[in-house]
């Protein structure tokens, strides 16, 4: 099970072509987003929002955990006041497509204009695929898997429905157009790209992340770092996105053991700031090995995706110990380690913090892992983008190996 030959160079031609020399540097702006709020009050700045915007039917997306144990989601529907439509927290963990048709249908039948979006990753992309279903007039599960990227689908580039963002972790799925919802049927993901797929507006409301448990918080901050480390490395670099990227590397490191010690007053508006900075700039540049091999390996395993990216983060730093490249060098010094070996360096921060390190503990049984490398070489990006090449499944297999105990 490997990608063809022509599967490849389909990908290689979509997903960040090569460049000829001398061409210019590109940042990509995040498909959508018109706004960004720090220190937000959310449920007084979504109301401002949508009358700035004129808004009238806003309909409320969240996580049930934050619907049912606190008054968050209450409060954002109390400030809208007549104007909502409808408000739901049936997401499901990964975006189950049933969910999304069930969710679709309900929006639409609601005459809804806004979607308001309040969780974590898995909310930020539920609203991505609810927005591109209604755009699109899916009604069942074949019209929505009609829409994967791989069937290049000719979407309207203007959708009828937008979001308003408030992110409750920090993995950066806000700043991303594009997810990838489980097929109940096949208990795979498939993969969309949603026009204008980010946030109208992203609300950071450093009060409502206080609700996240430390657990999600420290683990999406994680996928967060490993995401910013990835545009620092990335395989064709861009300048100002490496500024920014190395400024988020420096913010997570900096937060994510004050968040472990509980000083989250300091902590949960730098972390909001990482995932700016961090977030803004990751569609501009390819991503590597560990970006990908989450998105693999944790639904194989049936695993989290964050608790996943702590261990994948480990085993890429470890793959590209001894190969040599200035920016390794610059991400140790965001870190505050100058000189030192990045590998050791995260896996300083993940023990200090109380994270995985090791695929056994992730639940993940070594003796195992060669199941997983097929499904890793079909990954269409996997294998194409890495500082040091990942091409077979002896690469695949040594760079797992080295996170397996």
């Amino acid at each position: 099970m490997t990608v063809s030959e022509d599967e490849r160079a389909r990908v290689q031609r979509n997903y960040f072509p090569v460049q000829g020399e001398g061409a210019a540097q590109r940042f990509y702006f995040p498909a959508g987003a018109e706004e960004v709020l720090f220190g937000a009050d959310a449920p007084r700045d979504v109301a401002a929002l949508c009358e700035k915007f004129g808004y009238q039917r806003p309909f409320v997306f969240s996580s049930r955990t934050l619907n049912r144990t606190t008054d968050v989601v209450d409060r954002i529907a109390k400030s809208l006041g007549m104007k909502l439509v409808g408000l739901s927290d049936r997401v499901g963990e990964h975006a189950p497509v049933s969910n999304v048709i069930a969710a679709i249908s309900e929006v639409r039948q609601a005459g809804a204009d806004v979607l308001v979006c309040i969780g974590g990753g898995s909310v930020m992309d539920f609203g991505k695929f609810v927005q591109l279903g209604v755009t699109e007039g899916v009604r069942t599960r074949e019209d929505l898997r009609a829409l994967q990227v791989g069937q290049q689908p000719d979407l309207n580039q203007r959708p009828d429905l937008r979001q308003i963002t408030i992110p409750t972790t920090f993995s950066l799925s806000e700043w991303t157009p594009a997810g990838t919802p489980v097929d109940d049927v096949t208990g795979k993901k498939i993969t969309l790209r949603i026009p204008n797929g980010v946030g109208r507006a992203i609300v950071y409301d450093p009060d409502v992340v206080r609700h996240t448990p430390l657990r999600l918080a420290l683990v999406t901050a994680i996928r967060g770092l490993d995401h910013s480390i990835n545009t620092v490395c990335s395989t064709a670099p861009n300048e100002l996105c490496t500024v920014l990227a190395l400024q988020a590397i420096t913010h997570f490191h900096t937060a994510i053991p004050l968040l472990a010690q509980g000083k989250a007053d300091i902590a949960l508006p730098m972390l909001q700031r990482a995932s700016w900075l961090g977030g803004v700039c990751q569609m501009s540049v390819p991503h590597g090995f560990s970006h990908f091999m989450v998105h693999v390996l944790a639904p194989w395993a049936h695993i989290g995706h964050s608790e996943t990216a702590c261990v994948m983060m480990l085993a890429q730093a470890r793959w590209l110990r001894e190969h040599d490249d200035p920016r390794l060098a610059a991400v140790a010094a965001a870190m505050g380690r100058p000189g030192e070996t990045l590998d050791v360096i995260l896996y300083d921060l993940l023990r200090d913090i109380g994270l995985p390190t090791s695929l056994r503990e992730i639940g993940v049984d070594p003796e195992q892992i060669s199941g997983v490398v097929p499904h890793a070489l079909a990954h269409p990006y996997l294998t194409l983008h890495n500082l040091r090449p990942i091409t077979t499944a002896d690469d695949i297999l040594t760079a797992l190996a080295s996170v397996a105990e």
